[in-house]
C-alpha cells in the first residue's frame, strides 16, 4: 500500500515539474519575443516616438514636391514671406528683447503676445513678419532670434486650385486634386525646417537646449511634377470665367496632342482656408470639369449624327422639313423644336445647324437606340477620360431611355464637360482619338527628368472620313446656326451648342453648353464649356467660349 501510495506521488511530482517547465519556457519564448520585437521590429516606431518628445520643428517649406506647368513655371511653392523664430523664454518677461523686435519688425507688443498665445505649447515662437529692419538680424541673432524666409504651399491667386487640390496640413497629407491623386511622389520632398532639440525639465515640461536651434535643408532625392498645363492660358482663363456669377466648368485642350491645357471650376475657393466651406451648399470644392456629370443636350446630336453616318441611314443629302414639332412614336406625346420654331426645308448640316430637335428624332428612330449605344462606346464616351484625379467620374448611362430623350442628350443620360472635350477632340482631329492626359514628368530640382508618364490608353483611328465630315457642319453652327454670333470670330472656329434641362430646389433650369475647336482650319485648340442654370436664371456658354477664343491668339 505504501509502495502504490510513493509511486502515485512521484508521478505527480514529475508531471508538476513537466507543467512548470512548459510555462517556464512559455515565459521565456515570450520574453524573447518582446525583446526582439522591441529592439528590431518596433524600434524605428520608438527612436520616432522619442525623437518627437525631444525635437520641435519649424517648417520653413510645404514639405512637397512643387507642381510645375508646361513651361516649368511653379503652380505651388511660388509665395515667399518672412518668419521670426523667437525662443519662448527669450521674450517671457523679457521687455527689453521685446522691445528689439517691435524696433526691427514695426510689430506691436499685442501682435507679440497674440503670436505667443496662438503657440503656448511650443518652445519656439513663429511670427508673421512684413517688415524687417537688416541692421537688426546679427543683434536679433545675438539673442538667439532668426529671421527666416518661409515658403507657402498655395498663393492667394488660387490658380488651378480644383485641379491642383489642397493638402491636410497637420499630416502633410493630399486631400483632393493633383495633391491626393500624386501625394506618394510629392510628399516628403524639398523638406527646410528648422530643428530645435529639447533636453531637461522644468515645471512646464521638456525646455529646449541652447544653441541647438538648426535650419536643415534635405532636398536630396527630391521628386516635382511637371504638368501638361500652360499657365499663361490658366490665367486668361480664370480671369474671363470669374466674370461669370453663375456655377461653370471650362477644358480647354490641344487638338494634336491630346494635352490638357487649361481647366476650370467655379465657384472657386481658397486653399489656405479649407474650413470656411464646411458648411456651404455652393459645391466650392467640386471640380465641376470632371467629378460632376450633366445630360448633354444638344451636344449629343453629334453621336446621334456620328452613328446614322456609320449605319447609312442618311448620308449628306438627308433632307428634312420641320414644322416646329413632331409626334412621338403612336402616343400623343409631341416632341418640339426650341420655341417651337419651324426651320422648313433643311439639310443634314441645316438640321445640325439649326439643333432641330425634330430631324434627330426622325435620325434616331432610323438609327435605333442601339446602334447609338454602340457609338457611345466607339467614341470612348462609356469610359472615364481617366487623367489620373481620383475624382474623376465616368459617364451616367441609362438602362433604358426614350429615344425622344436620347435624341436630344436629355433625361437621365450624363457626361462630364471633360468627357464632351474627348469627344470634341476626336472630330476636331479628323478622327485621330488621342486621349486627354494631364501629367508630363517627374522632375529633380534642376529640371531634370526622371519619369516619363505612359498613357493607359492608345491612340487610334476612328472613321476619318466621317468625322471630317461632322467637322465641317460644326463650322456652319458657329455661322449661321445656334451659334452664329461667333460668326465675326477671327480665325473661325466649329461648335456645337446645347441646353440641358436639369432641375434645382424642384425649380426647372436649364444648363448652356458649348464645345467646339479653334481655329476653323488647322485647329489647335479644342474647349468645351458648361455654364450652370441657376433659379435666378439660365444662360448661354457661348459668349465665354468667344472670350476664350479671342484670348488665345
Amino acid at each position: 500500500m505504501t509502495r502504490i501510495r510513493k509511486h502515485t506521488s512521484n508521478k505527480l511530482i514529475r508531471k508538476r515539474i513537466k507543467y512548470f517547465f512548459i510555462v517556464f519556457l512559455l515565459i521565456c519564448t515570450y520574453l524573447l519575443y518582446e525583446i526582439v520585437n522591441l529592439t528590431i521590429f518596433k524600434n524605428e516606431e520608438y527612436e520616432s516616438k522619442i525623437a518627437s518628445q525631444s525635437l520641435e520643428t519649424i517648417n520653413l517649406s510645404s514639405g512637397r514636391g512643387i507642381i510645375y506647368d508646361r513651361n516649368n513655371l511653379p503652380l505651388t511653392d511660388n509665395k515667399k514671406s518672412e518668419v521670426l523664430l523667437v525662443p519662448k523664454d527669450v521674450i517671457s518677461g523679457n521687455y527689453e528683447n521685446i522691445s528689439l523686435i517691435k524696433k526691427a519688425t514695426k510689430l506691436s507688443e499685442k501682435d507679440i503676445y497674440k503670436a505667443v498665445q496662438n503657440q503656448l505649447s511650443n518652445e519656439i515662437i513663429e511670427i508673421d513678419i512684413n517688415y524687417i529692419d537688416k541692421s537688426k538680424i546679427n543683434e536679433l541673432k545675438s539673442k538667439n532670434i532668426l529671421v527666416k524666409e518661409k515658403t507657402m504651399r498655395y498663393s492667394d491667386n488660387n490658380l488651378l486650385t480644383h485641379l491642383i487640390g489642397y493638402v491636410k496640413k497637420s499630416e502633410n497629407n493630399g486631400v483632393s486634386g493633383i495633391e491626393k491623386s500624386m501625394n506618394d511622389e510629392l510628399k516628403d520632398s524639398n523638406k527646410n525646417y528648422v530643428s530645435v532639440f529639447k533636453a531637461g525639465t522644468n515645471n512646464k515640461g521638456l525646455k529646449y537646449l541652447k544653441g541647438s536651434i538648426k535650419e536643415i535643408s534635405d532636398n536630396k532625392n527630391s521628386t516635382n511634377l511637371k504638368l501638361t498645363i500652360d499657365s499663361k492660358i490658366q490665367e486668361k482663363l480664370e480671369k474671363i470665367v470669374d466674370k461669370e456669377e453663375n456655377p461653370s466648368a471650362v477644358v480647354i485642350s490641344d487638338v494634336q496632342t491630346g494635352e490638357i491645357l487649361a481647366m476650370s471650376s467655379r465657384p472657386n475657393f481658397n486653399q489656405n482656408k479649407i474650413s470656411t466651406y464646411a458648411n456651404s451648399k455652393k459645391g466650392e470644392l467640386q471640380n465641376r470639369a470632371l467629378a460632376v456629370t450633366y445630360p448633354p443636350g444638344s451636344v449629343f446630336k453629334l453621336v446621334v449624327l456620328y452613328a446614322a453616318l456609320e449605319h447609312n441611314v442618311i448620308d449628306e443629302n438627308y433632307i428634312y422639313y420641320c414644322d416646329g414639332s413632331t409626334k412621338v412614336g403612336s402616343s400623343n406625346e409631341v416632341l418640339n423644336c426650341n420655341n417651337n420654331e419651324s426651320h422648313g426645308m433643311e439639310s443634314l448640316s441645316d438640321a445640325l445647324s439649326n439643333s432641330c430637335n425634330c430631324a434627330f428624332y426622325d435620325i434616331a428612330k432610323r438609327v435605333g437606340s442601339e446602334n447609338i449605344f454602340q457609338a457611345i462606346k466607339e467614341l470612348h464616351l462609356d469610359e472615364k477620360v481617366d487623367i489620373g484625379i481620383d475624382e474623376e467620374k465616368n459617364s451616367k448611362l441609362p438602362h433604358e431611355i426614350a429615344l425622344s430623350n436620347l435624341a436630344i442628350g436629355q433625361a437621365n443620360i450624363e457626361f462630364t464637360p471633360l468627357q464632351i472635350n474627348q469627344l470634341t477632340q476626336i472630330i476636331a482631329n479628323n478622327g485621330t482619338y488621342k486621349p486627354l492626359y494631364l501629367y508630363d514628368s517627374i522632375i529633380d530640382n534642376d529640371n531634370n527628368c526622371i519619369k516619363t508618364f505612359k498613357l493607359n490608353k492608345n491612340s487610334e483611328i476612328i472613321e476619318p472620313y466621317t468625322m471630317t465630315s461632322i467637322k465641317e457642319m460644326m463650322t456652319q453652327v458657329s455661322k449661321t446656326g445656334t451659334a452664329k454670333v461667333l460668326k465675326d470670330l477671327e480665325g473661325g472656329c466649329g461648335v456645337k451648342t446645347g441646353t440641358a434641362q436639369s432641375s434645382l430646389n424642384g425649380e426647372k433650369i436649364s444648363h448652356g453648353w458649348i464645345t467646339g475647336f479653334y481655329p476653323e482650319t488647322n485647329p489647335k485648340y479644342v474647349i468645351t464649356v458648361i455654364v450652370e442654370g441657376t433659379e435666378k436664371e439660365s444662360k448661354s456658354a457661348t459668349p465665354i467660349f468667344k472670350e476664350i477664343c479671342e484670348n488665345l491668339k
